[in-house]
């Protein structure tokens, strides 16, 4: 009984999350491009102009650099996943099943959540651009040609062909913002969300680029160490997640002020957020919050329940810990709601042994697992 319970409200759950995947964000269409093998061929250009969620802008981007687009799509699939790394024992854990490739529409409101996807993607995709130049995959970049960093010891040459962070930024930036700019038009209301994600997307480049280091190898016979070669190596995209959770739980709020800029919030007094366009394309300059922090403009939801206008999916069905006083305990995770514990039963070949001749045999046995599932 236990267990058909427990398979319903699995069931029911992963209907709502079908149902609240229908309103994704325009980026979890561009990471399908990741497996499309159209993107990969002649047909391309004539696909970016129908790909589901792109502006005019990206459009023509798209079909002027059709070589880039299954990077495009590689980075932002990454950044989903990643998404749902950092957040799998949040209340929000990217308002999508593991695993599926989709975000929902957490971007209609400029939280804090928000602005983690928007930096989170401007980097993914600005990641697999600077790993594919280095390889000579993509026709119009090459790999990175800097200069030996002064940490670099001497006995150590400088092959100098790293990752190249410097056009896999320029071209994210290029792609992901100029989306933001078409809408700040169309919206002119709305100013203030569309500086807010641009000011994000920098943030996750930034990032990225700062934490961009020297590799260095060893080279020769047998462990020997005969020839010592250095190259600018990207993070893993498991660095930059991270990095951007710790930022995510500093994250400053702002507001768009009379003069069409964001400025800061802080103990009732007003300051400029550094690096943001206004209206008329200007920069103030660096002042008040650093150029790698996040910013947010409103309150996150709870979470709790399912909202498809809000891209929220709930927590119900969600496996959660007991006793934990965690993000993932069922006390935070199923808001009050209780839980359910079942237990599931899997089985798997055992105790295998080697029989003479000649021929593998192995037990089947049984696997109990508890689980505790909010209600």
């Amino acid at each position: 009984m236990r267990r058909a319970f427990g398979l319903f409200l699995l069931i029911g759950y992963s209907n709502l999350l079908v149902d609240a995947i229908i309103d994704v964000a325009w980026w979890s269409s561009v990471a399908q491009l990741s497996t499309s093998p159209l993107l990969a061929s002649s047909a391309a250009r004539s696909q970016c102009t129908h790909l589901k969620g792109l502006s005019p802008g990206q459009s023509q981007i798209c079909e002027l650099f059709s070589d880039h687009m299954p990077a495009v799509g590689t980075g932002a699939h990454n950044a989903i996943q990643e998404c749902q790394h950092q957040f799998r024992s949040h209340r929000w854990n990217c308002s999508t099943p593991f695993g599926s490739g989709y975000i929902g529409p957490i971007h209609q409101l400029g939280t804090r959540e928000a602005a983690f996807t928007y930096a989170i993607l401007s980097a993914g995709v600005a990641h697999e651009i600077g790993k594919r130049c280095k390889k000579g995959e993509l026709s119009s970049c090459t790999c990175s040609q800097e200069p030996k960093p002064k940490e670099v010891e001497d006995d150590y040459s400088w092959g100098g062909c790293g990752d190249n962070v410097d056009y896999g930024s320029r071209f994210s930036r290029d792609f992901i913002d100029i989306r933001e700019k078409e809408e700040s038009v169309k919206r002119s209301n709305d100013n203030g969300r569309s500086l807010m994600n641009r000011r994000n997307n920098e943030a996750g480049r930034k990032i990225l680029k700062r934490h961009t280091k020297p590799k260095c190898k060893c080279h020769g016979v047998s462990g020997a160490c005969n020839l010592k070669t250095c190259w600018m190596q990207l993070p893993a995209i498991r660095d930059i997640g991270q990095h951007l959770l710790d930022k995510y739980r500093t994250a400053k709020r702002v507001q768009i002020n009379n003069r069409g800029n964001l400025q800061l919030l802080a103990n009732g007094n007003e300051y400029p957020v550094n690096r943001i366009a206004g209206k008329n394309g200007s920069e103030r300059k660096a002042r008040g919050v650093p150029p790698t922090d996040l910013v947010f403009m409103d309150d996150s939801p709870d979470y709790c329940r399912y909202d498809r206008s809000l891209g929220t999916v709930g927590t119900e069905g969600r496996h959660c810990k007991r006793g934990s006083s965690g993000a993932e305990g069922c006390d935070a995770l199923c808001c009050g709601r209780g839980y359910n514990t079942l237990t599931l039963e899997t089985t798997a070949k055992c105790k295998c042994k080697f029989e003479w001749c000649c021929k593998v045999v192995c037990q089947t046995c049984v696997n109990s697992t508890r689980v505790d599932i909010c209600k």
